[in-house]
């Protein structure tokens, strides 16, 4: 089955996890919140291209990083051809206090 690429929208609370999840690993260590940065934009481009990964909260999908304990959490809408990441999470955050609200 050929897939047509998928436009991608990335919600505001979503590009505010990644913001604060690079500059966290940058404060950590010189250079290290420009690897997360470029691992989060690689995963992305993924998910226009396959974005068919594991749906695990009732629409929602989710991807995790390789290098990082972060997971994107996105909705895939097939008839407008439309990927939405929702949350950028750290695997160790407590799901009760995430910013996801769907």
């Amino acid at each position: 089955m050929a897939l047509k690429n998928f436009k991608l929208q990335i919600l505001s609370r979503a590009k505010i996890e990644v913001d604060e999840a690079a500059y966290y690993y940058e404060s950590k260590n010189k250079g290290l919140g420009k690897l997360f940065y470029l691992e989060f934009k690689s995963y992305s481009k993924t998910l226009t291209n396959i974005p068919f990964f594991e749906e695990k909260y009732n629409i929602v999908r989710t991807l995790p990083l390789k290098k990082f304990p972060y997971t994107i959490h996105f909705t895939v809408d097939e008839n407008e051809k439309l990927v939405s990441i929702q949350a950028v999470t750290s695997n160790y955050q407590d799901p009760n206090t995430t910013r996801i609200k769907l």
